[in-house]
């Protein structure tokens, strides 16, 4: 008989509205994408704790356990070695939580995203194997639980994380988050016709918020009206959402995106794609996440495919994307 093995796939995430500001307690609304991460857990028949990652450029990382230490090698790109390492993490968070043995495991990680484009690869891998492992080893969790838990995993491995991706990755739909007061999913079940446009990153997440929290500590009367305009723009999209009104969220789309360039988070490269996809006839377009590379979103509604056209002409790689309303999905095999 084979071993045991469970499958659990996690969608990504893109920022709606409300990136940079939610650092300093503003609003912000973020959506689960039909494209994600797929973590297989399976046992095997010997000792060995084994990371393969699928798809991503690399044949794999082998990791041993030995007397209770976990000993690997180091993958020479950091991306996949970071998202090995929040694989790893969600092993042990669960196996010290609950119980569990390491020994005996692989892992297998397959993407349907690109990694470092800002669609929360790191929260969907964190999410999936949270939820591969608990039900391989007979745990059951809640997706908030396992939300939670796929937040520590990151905590662990960057030092600091939002809660919004792993909560959204996992729990799917349309979230709203208020950072240390309220996090929920919203009713809406509009369709939300993004096309995703994404080039290479020139600068992390992290050295962007550091960058913004200077100009912040430099123009303070300045950048605190950036933001809380930025606050008043989410509160806005959530009454178009709840209206299912195309146009008025692609026009707070736009006003977003100028108030991102103001913040200095957006690119020449980000720009152009911005611009080429309104002229396609997109109703709104704004980068999503971090910037200085990464995604930019466009809502198309009915021409998808134009839009798409003139990412790729922008210089931009695309991917054709729709809301997940499911969130985590779990899969056992015997």
């Amino acid at each position: 008989m084979s071993a045991l093995r469970v499958t659990a796939t996690a969608p990504g995430v893109v920022k709606l509205f409300g990136e940079h500001a939610v650092v300093y307690g503003k609003p912000a609304i973020a959506m689960a994408i039909n494209k994600g991460i797929k973590v297989t857990v399976e046992e095997t028949n010997d000792d060995s704790l084994v990371i393969l990652a699928k798809d991503l450029s690399v044949k794999g990382i082998a990791i041993r356990v030995t007397g209770g230490l976990i000993e690997g090698n180091v993958i020479d790109d950091g991306q996949l070695s970071k998202l090995a390492s929040y694989a790893l993490t969600a092993l042990r968070l669960v196996s010290e939580r609950y119980g569990g043995d390491l020994r005996g495991i692989r892992v297998i990680i397959e993407s349907q995203l690109p990694i470092g484009a800002g669609l929360a690869t790191s929260a969907a891998v964190s999410v999936a194997a949270v939820a591969a492992y608990a039900r391989l080893i007979n745990v059951k969790l809640s997706k908030e639980d396992i939300a939670k838990i796929g937040h520590s995993v990151e905590l662990t491995v960057q030092g600091a994380a939002s809660p919004m991706d792993t909560a959204t990755s996992s729990i799917g739909g349309v979230m709203y988050i208020k950072p240390g007061i309220e996090l929920k999913r919203l009713s809406t079940s509009l369709k939300i016709p993004l096309v995703v446009g994404y080039v290479e990153r020139e600068l992390t997440t992290s050295e962007l918020v550091k960058r913004v929290k200077a100009l912040y500590g430099k123009y303070p009367a300045v950048v605190e009206k950036v933001m809380d305009s930025i606050g008043a723009i989410v509160d806005e999209a959530l009454a178009a959402l709840n209206k299912s009104d195309y146009v008025a969220l692609g026009e707070l789309m736009n006003i977003n995106q100028g108030l991102l360039e103001a913040l200095g988070v957006s690119n020449h490269r980000l720009s152009n794609i911005v611009y080429m996809a309104r002229r396609a006839g997109a109703l709104g377009a704004k980068l999503s996440g971090g910037g200085g590379g990464g995604a930019v979103i466009a809502l198309a509604p009915g021409v998808e495919d134009k839009v798409a056209v003139a990412v790729k002409l922008a210089g931009g790689e695309v991917i054709l994307i729709d809301a997940d309303y499911e969130g985590v999905h779990i899969e056992d095999y015997n």
